[in-house]
């Protein structure tokens, strides 16, 4: 019943977090159960030195926006690949694959990297629709490849490494970004735009530092995970005191009134997907009392689904739910129902994380939804319509990798067996 309550609120476009909330208050209210049970599972959910995180990751993602480097990576990226075949497109995506270590959030790179690159791109010859549609598909890279906001709630609720889910994303997350350029490299769309000269020796030393600054972030945190020297939240902390110092007195971009505007933007979208965190400890908790993870595993037993045909399945499942509900919801509320699924099945709880936050990133840019579809359709001005139309080819390298990370596990577990084994 709960579940139907919470598909009707937020059909009708209620908060995520409000329609977490109110079908939780009145599972307890026809339960009897104290409210001040729920006040226990909400300030539990949050209180966990992992989920601690998040709000460090969303600093050090907005703090490196608001201190200049988005235009000096674009510039060093240009040098790359902007000789290639499609131009400023091929930029945009090789952009994304970098842009990806600072902020993990779809939605964050998909705003700072369209701000900068879709005015130059229609200049270049683009129609404004597809270069919105470039940006809304390269920027499902972002969580994709370390760090990742959505790797890391998935990882508290599913109690695995960070860690582990970090750099099982790693080779996933490339691959997408090379076989989107691949894609560019032979459509139509690419074939009469302006393609800039094979860069200098000079402009490439020019623009490298600013590379290398935007690629310590994440060589940062994962060695220092994986060395040992600091957990997944202390390494996000680093994360955010590098972004700072880089900001305010290596590139000297990061002034006092951007730095304010910066940790206002955080705590906002950090307070945003806390409460989420929280009002769906309460449902989660309810979800588990029920047996709801049980009653849908005997389900599957009786179906004698074997571990592949049961990821197809979820596969299919997750995309139709990630059309509809943002990303971190779905995270948190189906999370711990599928772990213990798949784990029945025999499913590594690594790979199927990867498997999950890849579904749901293809939902931010899939309608009726696509959050990132709005937002690129916002900065370029152009139709919600028109972006759709134009991003349809895209999808084809996106459930290429969904298809081969399913298939073949070694893709995603290859790189954390590797180094924590």
């Amino acid at each position: 019943m709960i579940l139907i309550v919470l598909a009707i609120l937020m059909a009708i476009g209620l908060p995520v977090s409000i329609a977490i909330l109110v079908p939780s208050l009145l599972y307890l209210f026809t339960n009897d159960i104290p409210l001040s049970s729920a006040i226990a599972r909400m300030s539990g959910s949050v209180n966990s030195f992992t989920v601690m995180a998040v709000p460090f990751f969303i600093m050090a993602g907005q703090v490196m926006n608001n201190s200049g480097l988005t235009e000096k990576l674009i510039a060093f990226t240009r040098c790359l690949v902007g000789h290639m075949r499609g131009g400023l497109a091929q930029v945009n995506v090789a952009a994304s694959i970098i842009f990806a270590g600072m902020s993990g959030s779809a939605v964050a790179d998909a705003g700072g990297l369209g701000s900068v690159l879709i005015g130059p791109m229609k200049k270049d010859g683009y129609t404004g629709s597809f270069a919105a549609a470039v940006t809304a598909a390269s920027s499902t890279i972002g969580p994709i490849i370390p760090p990742s906001i959505p790797m890391v709630i998935f990882a508290v609720i599913a109690e695995e490494s960070v860690g582990r889910l970090f750099l099982a994303g790693a080779i996933p997350g490339f691959l997408l970004g090379l076989l989107m350029m691949v894609m560019l490299r032979f459509m139509p769309q690419t074939r009469d735009v302006k393609v800039y000269p094979r860069a200098t020796l000079a402009e490439f030393r020019t623009h490298l530092p600013a590379g290398v600054l935007a690629l310590m972030m994440p060589a940062i945190i994962l060695i220092g995970i994986t060395a040992g020297v600091f957990t997944p939240t202390e390494a996000a902390a680093v994360a955010a005191v590098y972004a700072t110092i880089v900001g305010a007195f290596i590139l000297r971009g990061l002034t006092l009134k951007r730095f304010r505007g910066a940790l206002l933007q955080s705590m906002l979208l950090s307070g945003n997907v806390l409460f989420v965190v929280a009002v769906a400890g309460v449902f989660g908790w309810i979800l588990a009392r029920e047996g709801v993870s049980g009653q849908l595993a005997n389900w599957l037993i009786e179906m004698d689904l074997s571990p592949l045909m049961l990821l197809i399945a979820l596969n299919v499942l997750l995309l139709l739910i990630g059309c509809v509900l943002e990303p971190i919801s779905v995270l948190i509320v189906l999370t711990p129902v599928l772990v213990p699924v798949i784990g029945y099945a025999g499913i590594d709880t690594v790979h199927f994380g990867v498997i999950m936050v890849f579904n749901l990133m293809i939902g931010l840019v899939t309608p009726p939804m696509g959050l990132v579809l709005y937002v690129v359709g916002d900065v370029s001005g152009e139709r919600f319509e028109r972006v759709v139309k134009d991003i349809l080819p895209f999808y084809l390298p996106m459930l290429l990798v969904l298809l081969l990370i399913t298939v073949f596990p070694d893709l995603v577990l290859w790189l954390p067996d590797l180094v924590f084994n």
